[in-house]
């Protein structure tokens, strides 16, 4: 393992949570540690706000109208996750507050053709812990482009989910070796990773 990419002083971090969404958790086996998860993600969330750091909710929502779908719905000309849909809503144990931020996407990455990169900047973030759904697809693709827009990338071990447990684990050990803020929940709270 790396060693962990060095902080600021008083560094400002932000929360993004990943597709915590009702599509994502329509099989069983993809509610395996669920309640877990979203656990820790409410810990979270209230250790920011209290702290007045930026939580946002990246959400995958698509137009009705076709004009943003991705190639496999393309190819399948079946709807998933259109906007306001009972299945983009986030999950109700998620406790969103009006303060937090949401931004819709589109692909993987939290940042493809989004503002979230420029609303972090502007709020001072300097680093990204994140937390949510699939640990091997768009977590993983949202942590990465963190640091491709120069923000120190994190993970949340106990916080992400994935039905795909190996794949979980090779991109964990990737943001490990690459010296990301990779930790669990507790530790990050009780300030043991600052």
């Amino acid at each position: 393992m790396s060693e962990r990419l060095p902080l600021p002083a008083q560094v400002r971090s932000a929360l993004a949570i990943v597709d915590m969404q009702e599509f994502f958790f329509q099989k069983p086996e993809r509610r395996l540690l669920l309640d877990g998860a979203v656990e820790n993600i409410n810990r979270l969330m209230d250790f920011f706000d209290a702290r007045g750091f930026p939580v946002v909710h990246v959400i995958t929502a698509y137009r009705a109208d076709g004009s943003d779908w991705d190639l496999k719905m393309r190819a399948k000309g079946t709807p998933e996750l259109i906007e306001g849909s009972a299945e983009a809503a986030i999950l109700p144990a998620i406790r969103v507050s009006p303060d937090h931020m949401i931004i819709c996407k589109t692909r993987y990455s939290g940042f493809f053709k989004t503002d979230l990169a420029e609303r972090l900047h502007a709020s001072q973030v300097q680093r990204l812990m994140v937390a949510g759904a699939y640990t091997h697809y768009c977590v993983n693709a949202t942590v990465f482009d963190a640091y491709a827009h120069d923000f120190i990338p994190g993970l949340f071990t106990d916080a992400v989910i994935s039905h795909l447990p190996d794949e979980a684990r090779l991109m964990i050990e990737r943001m490990q070796r690459n010296g990301y803020h990779v930790t669990q929940t507790g530790a990050f709270i009780k300030g043991e990773m600052d």
